[in-house]
């Protein structure tokens, strides 16, 4: 069974096959009368991770990140922990929607489904105006592919973890990090959120 061991992966799966069922249901590709078997299936219980860096592991992070040889993941880590911006949403960042005379960045894809513009400061827009523009491709972090973007650095993440020996550190805990500064410097729920 595969919830026993992975509960989430579970939770995951289960989630999945409820939209195909629907999707083949809204596309007329299975009776209009059929039943999503998914739906009604008790999910597994899920707890809520609290997980972020504290004050006295940072250093350690920031020496790992440091090391990682790659200006472009290197640059990307830092700006998770320096803006709290999701994973896919700074990935998919392009060269137009940074304005390093305002110092402002523009997310045009977020969770929300609304652009959001998102104040940089002084060490975030120095990381971008130290980064080089690779010619040809609109994006700020560069993929393997000419014109792509960055997609997955869940390796370097991994080794940068190892070496700050916090391998229980998700990247999305960086996110949850920043959120817990600010609340600590007394910003609004409003502007954290």
């Amino acid at each position: 069974r595969l919830g026993e061991p992975h509960p989430y992966e579970a939770n995951r799966v289960l989630a999945l096959l409820s939209v195909m069922f629907e999707y083949r249901k809204k596309a007329n590709l299975i009776q209009e009368d059929f039943s999503n078997p998914a739906r009604g299936i008790e999910k597994f219980r899920e707890q809520k991770r609290d997980r972020w860096v504290k004050p006295d592991e940072l250093p350690r992070l920031a020496q790992a990140i440091d090391q990682e040889e790659n200006i472009y993941i290197r640059a990307a880590l830092w700006l998770y922990l320096l803006t709290g911006v999701r994973k896919n949403e700074l990935l998919r960042v392009e060269w137009k929607d940074v304005d390093l005379e305002r110092g402002e960045l523009r997310l045009p894809e977020t969770k929300a489904g609304r652009v959001h513009y998102l104040p940089l400061s002084k060490p975030a827009l120095e990381l971008f105006r130290n980064l080089p523009q690779q010619l040809g491709n609109p994006f700020v972090f560069p993929g393997r592919r000419l014109g792509e973007h960055l997609v997955n650095i869940d390796k370097p993440w991994r080794r940068v973890r190892q070496i700050a020996n916090l391998e229980d550190v998700r990247l999305h805990d960086l996110r949850r990090t920043v959120g817990s500064w600010m609340a600590t410097a007394g910003q609004s729920l409003h502007i954290i959120g």
